[in-house]
């Protein structure tokens, strides 16, 4: 048997004149957990997509599995040849049971034009109980799961389909540290079963604990494949980003000012109860949690869009009452949501329209926009946050997760806020990008801007926060100064609910 369950030789990949991928040349063995690294930008979605059948690599690149070379032209073909894809949004239709998803790509099985209820009941079961997933029930419809019985649902789909190699994007960016963990050990469980795992991740230290080897890419360059047990996590950083990466954590010397925010006895009913905190001018003010602590749901309600039942709010020592996010915008308060693709960003829309998009009644004049203008703000902002693209015209769906980021943020800083939402700033980029983002958020505090950032990696939480209030089930379970902090009191606060 050949020791390659896949081959890449020489795959590239250009899009309108810009070379995305270039001589990339891989190895991937049989029954191996071989993490894919680099930067956002660097070119592994569109190497993923290639090896899925999405894209086509450019002229000269070739595909070889188990030693025959091959040529996908579509999803299908890769899946005919045991290759199947785990995207970071998932695929599953939602109004469909768990076992119709299951055998929706397998129709052919079965006979006639009936549905074969039984049947497909009884592949998914089969299917289930192989990941260890007897608590799903098979005639559950999909949008009734959580985002890691989803994944564990698209899983079982590429087992029935007989995958030999799976293809896995960011799977734990949407979901909680201890579904990390037990989708983790599916990972190794799958290796122990002959299947190959490709696993792209920005978290490294899941990448220390099912790897074998690693391979980073760089600018769209193959730059280095190697065991993992070769290689320090310091050593990865630098060779991804291209140089020595020492603080990922900027240091803060900012003075803290005024209180701006005051929240009392906050509730939402269903949601959170008897919230209270403040936030000062120049503060970062982290709010830490499980998921389902009801982080989220808290700076929806400062924004609002969702209800307040009882508490009050003052802002600038003045009461406030967040009717919308209309309401917010005109009193300087920013949101930048965790799903930056559904809620943050008009994806289809080009980088200048998403970026004038909260403040582009300033460059309208008589019902007309000045292009110009929005043009020029644009381009300025692109400078500031250093964002990366090849034309301010192209649409915000082709930018990489980091850059998309930065088009949130700029699109919110244009209207100079005083008060700042941050719901996962960093959420599904990588270090390089994250510690850009850290460097503007200090920025902005310098300049007293006040900011409240809910974040689920407890680093972060540490590193960038100047306050931390842990939040579990709706409520609060304690309070830190960042100096006073450890993962372990986090965890303790965000696991354990006062009694």
């Amino acid at each position: 048997m050949n020791e390659y369950v896949l081959e890449l030789k020489n795959i590239g990949k250009t899009f309108a004149n810009v070379n995305v991928l270039r001589d990339v040349n891989m190895k991937i063995r049989q029954s191996e957990v071989h993490a894919l690294l680099g930067e956002n930008g660097a070119g592994k979605s569109t190497l993923i997509k290639i090896i899925s059948g999405y894209y086509q690599a450019d002229e000269g690149g070739e595909i070889i599995v188990n030693g025959e070379c091959v040529m996908f032209k579509r999803p299908k073909d890769a899946m005919n040849a045991s290759i199947h894809t785990i995207y970071q949004e998932l695929t599953l239709c939602p109004d469909m049971t768990v076992a119709e998803n299951i055998v929706m790509d397998k129709q052919e099985r079965y006979k006639g034009i009936k549905l074969h209820k039984k049947e497909f009941r009884k592949t998914a079961l089969e299917v289930l109980q192989r990941l260890g997933q007897d608590d799903i029930n098979p005639e559950s419809f999909v949008k009734e799961l959580s985002i890691a019985k989803q994944q564990m649902v698209e899983i079982a789909k590429a087992l029935s389909s007989n995958a030999k190699v799976i293809l896995m994007d960011e799977p734990t960016s949407s979901i909680s540290e201890n579904d990390a963990v037990i989708l983790l050990d599916i990972i190794k469980k799958l290796k122990s079963e002959n299947i190959t795992v490709i696993y792209i991740s920005h978290r490294l230290h899941e990448i220390r604990q099912i790897a074998d080897r690693i391979t980073i890419l760089r600018d769209g360059n193959h730059i280095q494949t190697m065991s993992i047990d070769d290689i320090t996590d310091q050593e990865m950083i630098n060779i991804m980003v291209g140089r020595e990466h020492k603080d990922i954590y900027p240091q803060r010397k900012v003075c803290i000012g005024d209180e701006i925010l005051s929240v009392q006895n906050l509730s939402s009913e269903g949601s959170f109860k008897n919230v209270s905190f403040q936030v000062h001018k120049g503060e970062i003010f982290g709010i830490g949690g499980l998921v389902g602590a009801q982080r989220t749901e808290i700076l929806e309600s400062l924004f609002g869009m969702r209800m307040i039942t009882s508490g009050k709010i003052m802002l600038n020592g003045k009461k406030f009452e967040p009717q919308c996010p209309g309401n917010c915008i005109q009193n300087k308060i920013a949101f930048i949501t965790e799903d930056r693709k559904k809620n943050g960003l008009v994806l289809c829309l080009s980088v200048i329209q998403n970026m004038n998009m909260v403040n582009v009644k300033s460059n309208t004049k008589l019902g007309y926009l000045n292009w110009k203008k929005l043009k020029e703000k644009a381009i300025d902002y692109k400078k500031i946050l250093n964002i990366k693209l090849h034309n301010i015209n192209q649409s915000a769906g082709t930018l990489s997760g980091g850059n998309q980021q930065k088009v949130v943020l700029g699109k919110w800083l244009d209207f100079q806020p005083k008060l700042i939402l941050f719901d996962e700033p960093t959420r599904g980029i990588d270090i390089g990008a994250k510690t850009e983002i850290y460097s503007i958020m200090n920025e902005l505090a310098s300049k007293g801007v006040a900011i409240i950032m809910v974040s689920s990696e407890l680093p972060e939480l540490i590193g960038i926060s100047d306050r931390i209030m842990v939040m579990c089930e709706g409520e609060i379970t304690g309070n830190l100064n960042s100096y006073e902090a450890s993962q372990e009191k986090l965890m303790y606060m965000a696991s354990v609910k006062n009694s």
